[in-house]
Parts: C-alpha cells; structure tokens; sequence
C-alpha cells in the first residue's frame, strides 16, 4: 500500500488514509464503466457503483440516484448553480447541489466528501465523479494491477 507522498526525493506527508478495490470494464445496464468505484450517497443511504471520470469537468448524478432523493423525500439545499453539460449523450442542463459522497474503503478508512453534483433529470447516464467539485478534493492514485485487480489509494486534499 501507498504510505507517502514523496516530493523532490523528500517525504512530505502520509499519502492515503483508504483504498479500495475498483471495478474495471463494470457493466451498469447499457454502460459500460471503465473504471467503477463505489460509493455511497449519505442522504439517501443509497450505496452504487459510479464512473471515475478524471476527465469529467463536473460529477453528475444518475438516473436512480436523482429518483431516490425524490422518493425517499430528501430535499436538497437551495442550488448553488445552473449548469449545461455538453456530453457524448448530448447537452443537458441541470441545477447544481451540495452533498456528501462517501468513498467506500475496503482496507483503512472511508473518505466522506462535501462535493458538488449537477443534478439533472433528463441525464440516463451513470453517475459520474469528476473533477470539479469533487475528486478536486481528493488525493488519488490509481493502482491497475493490484494482485490481478485493480484498486484506488485516497484521502482528503489538504486545504
């Protein structure tokens, strides 16, 4: 496991507090993810597996994420935005709110996040943890041969 951050050959502090195995090439109904990892949208105590997108600019949430905030009646706060995503899919617009995510760990220590998800009810999509807003605030590394499966190393940027 990755224990320090080296920089310029000096060790400057504890790289990870968890790690977690990731999904590679997971099939979610007619997607497929190439990197899925796990987490859990605290709210809504509603655990799923979501698309890693270091190139995504926004994290987005999915179809049955969104339905759940509305069937379990959990308001979200006031939007703190608007936003349209141009996509793959097309461009979709959508309101932008804050809630906690949980990185799931398999070995040390679950990762809670504050981060910023659009959500949008015309997006079928996956749910997607991009950068801004989210893994923005976590450090990450990406082991892709893990004894034969792949696996991420996080913790909490330092503010």
């Amino acid at each position: 496991m990755m224990i320090h951050l080296y920089k310029h050959n000096q060790t400057i502090s504890r790289w990870s507090s968890g790690a977690a195995y990731f999904y590679p090439r997971y099939d979610l109904g007619s997607y497929r993810l190439p990197i899925g990892v796990e987490c859990e949208f605290v709210a809504i105590q509603t655990r799923q597996i979501a698309l890693l997108d270091t190139a995504a600019e926004l994290s987005i949430v999915g179809e049955n994420i969104c339905q759940a905030f509305q069937e379990k009646q959990v308001s979200l706060d006031f939007p703190i935005g608007k936003q349209i995503i141009n996509t793959r899919l097309g461009n979709f617009e959508g309101t932008l709110h804050r809630v906690e995510v949980l990185l799931k760990s398999d070995w040390g220590e679950d990762l809670l996040i504050d981060s910023t998800f659009l959500f949008c009810e015309d997006w079928h999509g996956p749910t997607v943890l991009g950068f801004h807003g989210f893994l923005e605030r976590v450090r990450l590394a990406i082991e892709p041969d893990y004894e034969k499966i792949g696996c991420i190393y996080f913790a909490a940027t330092e503010s």
